[in-house]
């Protein structure tokens, strides 16, 4: 087991951020311009327009280099049909600003993620995602077309600001689940996946994230000697209701502890399948949100 740390996802794109003071060069013309606010005051932090091919699937990297303060309170999925999932990630730059075709590496600490359904994500009172100049923002798309027909969208991420003097704690996000020997027999089965905590880590809300054998997630908490047992999420799943849910009260995790991730599949195909980021593979990850943010890795088992 390994200890609590972060991670953590061909088409043509065009980048667009508002409230970062950004910088961009998308590598072709663009004459894209950001647009205005959402009524609900929202704003555009970053995104890319795609086109995909009938019955393809393809990942599309959008980079864009922040050049003043933000703080984010809350967050929000765009993703229209065919955003399979997105990450974004943020850190040192890493490649130059604008919009590639990519695989599913993650080079920075995930500040947000979020499957088919997944809803705005408020931030508790005091905390936020912290945005500073000369950091890149990587947006991360998965895209899947599983129609006969071409289609054509613009996924991204929008955001409500905080006020910085409010700002007490910075968060991030962690990845908690199963990958390596991930295993779906036929019929029912559930893979397990552990880590363990350090002290002083706050979990505040996490969404499950699975592919279309997933049935059920269970999410648990022990400390060290097993006590302060607690259920953190045990729902059925949905491949089209991946929905982050609020801890109330939050948990402050303690060194040793350990958070399990029960992932239960149905496979009627007969044919096992493993792990993989395609939709016809399987994951089973817990996304959760924390406070303190993060370094880049996964806690995966």
């Amino acid at each position: 087991m390994r200890p609590l740390l972060a991670i953590l996802f061909t088409a043509t794109a065009t980048a667009q951020i508002a409230g970062c003071g950004v910088d961009m060069d998308p590598g072709d013309d663009d004459t894209t311009t950001d647009p205005p606010p959402a009524a609900d005051g929202y704003t555009r932090l970053i995104s890319g327009a795609w086109t995909l091919p009938p019955a393809t699937e393809k990942y599309v990297c959008v980079r864009l280099t922040a050049t003043q303060d933000t703080f984010v309170r809350s967050l929000r999925p765009l993703a229209p049909t065919g955003t399979h999932h997105t990450v974004l990630m943020l850190g040192a730059p890493d490649g130059k600003d604008g919009t590639v075709d990519c695989t599913s590496a993650l080079s920075k600490p995930a500040i947000y993620a979020s499957g088919v359904g997944t809803q705005a994500l408020d931030l508790p009172a005091g905390v936020a995602v912290h945005v500073r100049p000369g950091q890149q923002l990587l947006l991360n798309l998965h895209l899947f077309n599983a129609t006969d027909a071409t289609i054509t969208g613009t996924s991204g991420i929008e955001i409500l600001e905080a006020e910085p003097d409010a700002v007490q704690h910075e968060a991030g996000v962690v990845l908690i689940g199963k990958a390596q020997g991930l295993t779906v027999p036929p019929n029912l089965s559930t893979q397990t996946g552990r880590c363990t905590t350090p002290a002083n880590v706050t979990v505040f809300a996490l969404a499950p994230h699975m592919h279309m054998l997933g049935r059920h997630m269970k999410v648990s908490y022990a400390n060290a000697s097993g006590g302060d047992a607690r259920v953190l999420h045990d729902q059925a799943y949905s491949f089209d209701e991946q929905r982050f849910a609020s801890m109330a009260p939050a948990l402050v995790t303690s060194a040793g502890g350990r958070i399990t991730v029960e992932c239960t599949y149905m496979n009627p195909s007969g044919q096992t399948v493993y792990f993989g980021e395609s939709s016809s593979q399987e994951m089973c990850y817990a996304l959760t949100f924390v406070y303190p943010a993060p370094p880049v890795e996964q806690c995966l088992q």
